[in-house]
């Protein structure tokens, strides 16, 4: 009797579990616009709340190409019809009843015809804890939930690779209920999914009794503190070190449950954690014989063939991170060149979720589908090298980046296969040993201390090979990944349930759900389809996931531990110099610590309490942040203003913060003597305090009294900064920035920027602008870097302060850059006409051969000014 699936779905009601997948999106996609008479579809939306389930599917998931036809065909409809069919709930296949209540248990179960579960961990070594909940337990959930159902039917989707570490045909008539891989080579072994499932959870439980054993937690504690120390963290903070310790112990743990998951699985004889859980998962779904429930197993599932549109693809695919390494110069690829790589376009496979859905609700199916092609149009690795190096030569002679003669010269670098052997000894694994080596005498060369020029250099070398090793390792990593499927195992999936079951559909509707992987044209799909739509739809994150990630620094919880832990960790290094008047002055960061601590304390005395804003107005200098982290310790907020404002502004600016005081630079109070006079005749009570106030020295005795007032902490959301940004004359706009708000950007600038205590910063734009208090002022100081100070920015100033001060880097803005241009230009040709035009020719000459060759001369052409 022919199926059809139109008449089976008309009025049915279908949940989907993993619908917001790859695999998921296309199915849901394809259920909804070839068989539109579908009655409701149940989709599951992981989330914290129903109302935040229907932002996700809304937002993320119905928004995405797949949905594409579907939009198409109904236009301004679509909402609409969407809203019609879809019944968006918030589940969790990894909680009892999959999350729902008792009642809604019972409600979406006693609705529904079919469910259809393709949700999974699809990482291959995930720890083992994680993949056992999605994988096994979850898939336990599932079946609890299929039974509640008037006829029980599941679809349970897994893949073709449970069938481990062995070579053949594979058969869709294999046992299923007790299958390990090494059952051959260990006769008389018992294999139990329920033991499995008892020793897995055995197994956790010893791993995390061993993470409270007391020589573990001393390792813990020994690694936490080395971790704070490196992060510029105060290792002696209790609150800090405990929750170091507890993520020590929880890293660890997860290291060691993931270590142990692959030895089991290893042992059975599956590659990895992935396909062992799904394996178990199977074997929970084969052993309930009192439901009507059907296994569909994919092979690779890669980019769409026509569905949504040739070429869909998503997420991390087993080929994209191969192909994405050869295109970044990997010649050599291990494989084994006779071995069939089985890939099966994603919207082939949904076509079978569908149809065994379609089968599993007339009548009784079979138990396994494999959606699979090798064993009818069968592609081998020596093939698919073959075209991956005819894309790659199309790749780099249609690339518009780069340079055109590398690209020429990297387009004919060929692909080629190579034995596992002599990719070790030749390739990535060697040059990753190499720069292993590298690092480790380039750390035994660089001085402890000193070293001037000679560190800088070691330095950034070291970061070079530290680079290249971190490449290497990670190519090398996705090689050994993949290995089993590339090179060991020789399988060939049968698929002779499935050439079956669509033999069985009717003739008319055979269109709706294809399945024809006997015509597939491999040259055309792998170079016109699967190329092209990794290009597009995967290549770009990967891109990204596989950039040199920038330095990871930790937030501090406010700006007053950056500033306790900076002062104490770099106490004896200069913090901050200036030349005045002749006389060259610098602050260590303990005397930054001891002189902010006397400025807190000097506020506190004179009755500024937390909550209360201190106006600052000064030109840049040591004292302007020495006084800002004062008012922070004594627990108030800083008003940072223009010292170049007039009286009157910066009396609307008093007015508008409330300020209680007023501190005013020494150039500053010159500038505004009658500022006094004019806050008390528009009756402000703000006091005015200078710098030589504030930092007066006093008796042991006092000073113990004036520290006694200050308050003992402040809270991430206090205000440390209030920013006025516009409204001088009239009322002024001021945006209130939190301590987290600053530590979050020095947090984020401090992975950008890469300073550390060999560094200088000249501080030449205006400390009240954030741009220069977090670039030029926060991050350097939380780094231990030395910040300069000039006490006028003129050109000369500024070329002497390079010139003679320990200046390695600036933060500039266009203005700046071009000050200092105008300079160079100009002496350039006060030595004469024709070295100034030799000059400007050798500059456009060196453009000109940058633009158009890798080559730059820069450096060398000028030397002297660099």
């Amino acid at each position: 009797m022919k199926l059809s699936p139109t008449e089976i779905y008309s009025g049915r009601n279908v949940f989907i579990i993993g619908a917001t997948g790859f695999v998921g999106k296309v199915a849901l996609s394809m259920l909804l616009d070839r068989f539109p008479g579908v009655g409701r579809v149940y989709v599951t939306v992981r989330a914290r709340s129903k109302e935040e389930s229907e932002t996700r599917f809304w937002n993320n998931v119905i928004t995405a190409p797949p949905f594409d036809p579907l939009r198409e065909r109904y236009g301004g409809a679509f909402d609409g019809f969407v809203r019609d069919k879809v019944r968006i709930v918030n589940g969790d296949i990894g909680e009892d009843r999959l999350g729902f209540t008792e009642e809604e248990a019972e409600a979406v179960a006693g609705d529904i015809d079919v469910l259809i579960n393709s949700a999974g961990n699809v990482t291959f070594n995930p720890t083992l804890e994680s993949a056992l909940r999605t994988n096994v337990v979850g898939t336990q959930n599932v079946i609890a939930f299929a039974k509640r159902m008037r006829r029980p039917a599941l679809v349970h989707v897994s893949t073709c690779f449970v069938a481990g570490n062995r070579s053949g045909p594979v058969w869709e008539s294999d046992p299923v209920i007790g299958y390990f891989p090494r059952r051959e080579e260990l006769p008389g072994v018992e294999f139990s999914v329920e033991q499995e499932i008892r020793d897995c959870a055995r197994l956790s439980e010893r791993v995390k009794e061993e993470a409270r054993d007391a020589l573990q937690a001393a390792r813990f504690r020994e690694s936490a503190r080395r971790r704070l120390i490196e992060e510029g963290r105060d290792p002696d903070d209790l609150d800090a070190m405990g929750l170091a310790v507890a993520r020590e112990r929880k890293l660890w743990t997860r290291e060691r449950l993931t270590e142990l998951g692959i030895e089991r699985a290893e042992f059975w004889g599956w590659p990895n954690i992935y396909t062992y859980t799904k394996s178990l998962g199977e074997q929970l779904v084969a052993a309930e014989a009192g439901l009507v429930r059907s296994i569909v197993r994919p092979s690779i599932v890669e980019s769409a063939m026509s569905y949504p549109f040739p070429g869909w693809n998503e997420g991390f695919t087993t080929t994209a991170p191969l192909i994405f390494i050869a295109l970044k110069g990997q010649t050599q690829i291990p494989v084994n060149e006779k071995l069939v790589l089985d890939i099966t376009p994603v919207d082939q496979v949904a076509s079978v979720m569908l149809a065994v859905a379609a089968e599993t609700m007339a009548r009784e199916p079979r138990l396994v589908y494999q959606a699979a092609t090798g064993d009818s149009n069968p592609n081998t690795m020596e093939r698919i090298i073959g075209l991956l190096g005819l894309h790659k030569r199309k790749h780099f002679s249609e690339k518009e980046t780069g340079f055109r003669l590398v690209n020429e010269i990297a387009g004919r670098m060929e692909n080629k296969a190579v034995t596992p052997e002599w990719f070790d000894m030749t390739s990535t694994p060697m040059v990753n040993a190499a720069a292993k080596k590298v690092s480790g005498l380039l750390d035994r060369v660089r001085p402890r201390w000193g070293g001037g020029r000679f560190t800088d250099i070691v330095d950034r070398a070291k970061a070079t090979v530290d680079r290249v090793e971190e490449v290497t390792r990670e190519t090398k990593a996705a090689f050994e990944l993949f290995r089993p499927f590339m090179v060991e195992n020789e399988y060939v999936f049968r698929a002779d349930n499935v050439r079956s079951l669509f033999g069985q559909l009717r003739k008319d509707e055979r269109h709706l759900l294809v399945w024809n992987p006997e015509a597939f044209d491999w040259y055309d799909y792998w170079m016109n389809v699967h190329f092209p739509g990794l290009k597009k739809w995967v290549f770009p994150t990967l891109e990204e996931d596989m950039r040199a990630q920038p330095r990871r620094a930790y937030t501090y919880r406010d700006l007053l531990e950056l500033f306790e832990t900076s002062s104490k960790r770099f106490s004896t290094r200069v913090a901050m110099r200036i030349e005045r008047d002749g006389r060259k002055e610098q602050y260590t960061y303990a005397d930054i610590h001891e002189l902010a601590t006397r400025a807190a304390a000097f506020f506190a005395s004179r009755g500024v309490r937390p909550a209360d804003r201190v106006l600052l107005a000064s030109h840049n200098a040591p004292e302007w942040g020495i006084s800002y982290f004062g008012v922070l310790k004594a627990g108030a907020t800083c008003v940072p203003v223009d010292p170049e404002s007039s009286t009157d502004e910066i009396v609307n600016f008093v007015r508008a913060s409330d300020a209680t005081g007023v501190i005013l630079g020494d150039r500053a109070a010159d500038e505004h003597p009658g500022l006094a006079e004019r806050l008390a005749e528009a009756g402000l009570d703000a006091r005015i305090w200078r710098y030589a106030e504030i930092f007066e020295l006093t008796d042991e005795k006092s000073e113990i009294e004036r520290v006694s007032l200050l308050p003992a902490r402040v809270t991430a959301n206090t205000v440390a900064s209030l920013i006025f940004t516009s409204g001088t004359t009239g009322v002024p706009k001021g945006v209130m920035l939190s301590h987290k708000n600053l530590t979050n950007m020095v947090s984020m600038l401090s992975s950008v920027f890469e300073m550390d205590t060999g560094d200088g910063v000249l501080s030449v734009l205006p400390l009240y602008h954030t741009f220069e208090f977090s670039t030029g002022f926060l991050t350097p100081f939380s780094r231990g870097t030395q910040i300069t100070y000039l006490p006028d920015l003129t050109g000369e100033e500024l070329a002497r302060a390079i010139k003679n001060g320990h200046v390695t880097g600036m933060v500039g803005v266009p203005a700046l850059w071009e000050l200092l241009h105008r300079r160079i230009t100009s002496r350039l040709h006060e030595n004469g006409e024709w070295v100034g035009r030799a000059a400007d020719a050798m500059m456009r000459f060196n453009s000109w051969l940058r633009d158009r060759t890798p080559l730059n001369l820069g450096q060398v052409l000028f030397r002297p000014i660099h």
